[in-house]
């Protein structure tokens, strides 16, 4: 920030209740390898934000165009003095975020040249499973945020993120579709091939698994099953829960802690794990990033705040504010679930009928707290075994009921990445039983 307009911004931030300036320059290489076929995308662009919070309102400007700066300034505050009055509270820093923080291994030239080569293999490896088609998509990026404010915050963030889709097709009595995606915090040269190719060989399998998947019987369509849900599935339902968790969102206050579960389910937002997809070092609006439990044992002790809400809820936030363009939104960033002490494998073993679901296609929250949850493979289980793959068009529970109703949680957590609103999000699950989820 030049001096002149240090100067004018800090004159300016004295009208109203809170200003700053954020500098967003995002550089991206995609590389797509389908069946032989490459396709490669570099792309870079810089965009410049003016935000003010004023009468309980923000008014947000952004451009393309460095010069312009000076004209978006006087039109937000401008814009921000003739609200109409409609005040709220309002949480004010006294100790703004100010340094250099740098998240990941730095991503170079030598991470493009593997990222070709890489997908490449993957989809050769897939290929060379027993699937028909590949898709491959790597991507890589480097995300600098330049966070002022008016209350004297000063600071920068450099993100290095690795995103991998890794797809599979098979022919057999009906075509079969698997993917799964890796994401992290990181460059590529840093990771062992051994840990792609595994992935590669998993979705390989689970698509032969798909295309020889017969249908469920008419009459078990509907039913209430046991369910065991794998890390990717059980992942979905946690993510449709920290929603619920969002402070921006409650119709009214709750008074807490207050219980939600009879079991002693703890769950954990942590934008500070070094490699998860979800990390940041600060918020989008310049309070710094920590570990909450949102869920202790069954007791819900900590919602999702932005500065606003935690204004009104008489609490201080802590770092889950997500929007740099738009009006900040309370967001999860890594959820963590505690794990238990089951294994994989008596999970199964312990289950006398049911069914298993792999992969996730896609997960919906709607109306009532219904989670609709549309699994990749499934596969009927029978007196402790796997027995054969069955297709399964959807399973439905409700949130908070069926967690109640888990009969058992897995030892070993992984991650699921992926983007809500645009947004670096994760999660780190077990697998999970639960019974009397309704299967269609």
């Amino acid at each position: 920030m030049s001096l002149w307009f240090k100067e004018k911004f800090f004159e300016k931030a004295g009208k109203v209740e809170y200003l700053d300036l954020i500098v967003y320059s995002i550089e991206e290489y995609e590389v797509g390898y389908r069946n032989g076929n490459i396709e490669i995308n570099e792309a870079k662009n810089t965009i410049f934000g003016i935000r003010a919070y004023n009468k309980g309102k923000w008014i947000i400007n952004s451009t393309y165009d460095l010069s312009k700066i000076d004209a978006i300034l006087d039109r937000t505050v401008n814009q921000a003095l003739a609200l109409s009055e409609a005040k709220s509270p309002w949480y004010k820093l006294e100790n703004p975020v100010r340094g250099k923080y740098v998240l990941g291994q730095e991503i170079t030239r030598k991470d493009k040249d593997k990222a070709f080569e890489l997908a490449e293999t993957l989809c050769e490896r897939v290929l060379d499973k027993g699937c028909s088609k590949c898709e491959i998509i790597v991507s890589l990026s480097r995300v600098h945020k330049q966070y002022f404010s008016s209350e004297n915050a000063d600071a920068e963030e450099k993100v290095n993120t690795t995103y991998i889709m890794i797809y599979g097709i098979s022919e057999g009595i009906k075509r079969g579709i698997a993917g799964e995606l890796i994401g992290y915090l990181g460059n590529l040269v840093s990771i062992d091939e051994d840990f792609f190719l595994k992935t590669a060989d998993k979705v390989a399998e689970r698509a032969k698994s798909i295309a020889k998947a017969r249908s469920l019987h008419p009459l078990r369509r509907g039913l209430k099953w046991n369910v065991i849900f794998d890390h990717a599935t059980s992942a979905a339902i946690f993510h449709e829960l920290a929603h619920m968790l969002e402070a921006d969102t409650l119709h009214s206050k709750m008074k807490l802690p207050h219980r939600i579960f009879r079991e002693k389910i703890t769950l954990i937002d942590d934008p500070t794990i070094p490699w998860g997809f979800g990390s940041y070092a600060f918020d989008d609006e310049g309070v710094m990033a920590r570990r909450k439990t949102l869920i202790e044992d069954g007791e819900i002790v900590n919602l999702l705040h932005t500065r606003e809400t935690a204004a009104q809820w008489g609490v201080q936030p802590l770092g889950n504010a997500r929007g740099i363009f738009h009006k900040p939104k309370a967001m999860m960033s890594n959820i963590v679930v505690k794990p238990s002490d089951w294994s994989f494998r008596e999970l199964i073993e312990e289950t006398r009928e049911g069914i298993y679901i792999e992969g996730l296609v896609k997960a919906e929250l709607t109306i009532n707290n219904i989670v609709t949850i549309v699994p990749e493979a499934a596969w009927i289980i029978e007196k402790g075994e796997l027995k054969e793959p069955v297709v399964v068009s959807y399973v439905k529970l409700q949130l908070p009921k069926h967690l109640n109703l888990v009969e058992g949680l897995g030892k070993d957590l992984k991650q699921r990445p992926s983007f809500e609103k645009g947004y670096r999000v994760s999660e780190y699950a077990p697998p999970m039983k639960i019974k009397g989820v309704i299967v269609g």
